[in-house]
């Protein structure tokens, strides 16, 4: 198989993310998202059409290539290359699940703000539960790391696995990640202390409700009050 013209493939990229963009106003976009990143102000459905429109045309596309094609999209200036990137990753799971743990710390040190690593963990969940007894080591390393974000993904990428296996290891390794982030006072922590205790729910209701009630003084108050509140009403 030719390789792949990896810059024409980005420019590709970099001239759809130019088409669409918008304009935000006075709204500060970038700093509601969290990131320094230039934001072109694309919907995720937006994004969602302009990869799949390239899937279409590389079905095929090697696992080397796109590594290669997400390793630039990454090192892109836009908060939306960054998650294109993510978005190629999930469209092509024969190469996701066999990528080394390096890459996927190579990448979310390119990740600023909340929406950029959420919208990454979106996509790495499969990964993760692809060689779960092996992978988490990477988890627990990004959950005391110095970069908020890679602390914040420890906890966000476990929400989409707790709602999907019924795992006790993948329970208890959720407690000890919040146990560990409970004193931090950071929303990009906090709230994702609350989406993971409320995703635990799903097969563990028990055991949240005892953590909650041991825990309830020093857990973040969102988490409390977001948390209290699925228990009780069963929403969100």
């Amino acid at each position: 198989m030719k390789a792949m013209d990896i810059k024409s493939e980005h420019d590709f990229f970099l001239t759809q993310l130019k088409r669409n963009a918008r304009s935000t106003g006075r709204f500060n976009l970038s700093r509601y998202l969290g990131t320094d990143h230039s934001v072109c102000n694309i919907s995720v459905p937006q994004r969602r059409d302009i990869v799949s429109s390239w899937v279409k045309l590389h079905r095929d596309a090697s696992k080397e290539d796109i590594v290669n094609l997400v390793d630039l999209l990454f090192d892109g200036k836009t908060h939306e290359e960054k998650s294109v990137a993510a978005m190629l990753l999930g469209r092509y799971e024969r190469h996701l699940v066999t990528l080394e743990e390096r890459y996927f710390d190579r990448w979310i040190g390119k990740l600023q703000g909340w929406a950029e690593v959420d919208s990454f963990c979106d996509e790495i969940d499969l990964w993760l539960r692809a060689d779960q007894i092996n992978r988490v080591t990477v988890l627990t390393r990004w959950n005391t790391d110095a970069q908020i974000e890679k602390r914040r993904a420890s906890l966000v990428v476990l929400c989409s696995s707790v709602c999907s296996d019924d795992s006790k290891e993948l329970r208890d390794l959720s407690f000890a990640f919040i146990d560990a982030r409970k004193g931090e006072k950071h929303v990009m922590i906090t709230k994702a202390i609350s989406w993971l205790l409320r995703a635990l729910i799903k097969y563990h209701k028990a055991d949240v409700t005892g953590y909650l009630k041991k825990n309830i003084a020093t857990l973040p108050r969102i988490a409390v009050r977001e948390v209290t509140r699925k228990l009780e009403t069963g929403k969100k």
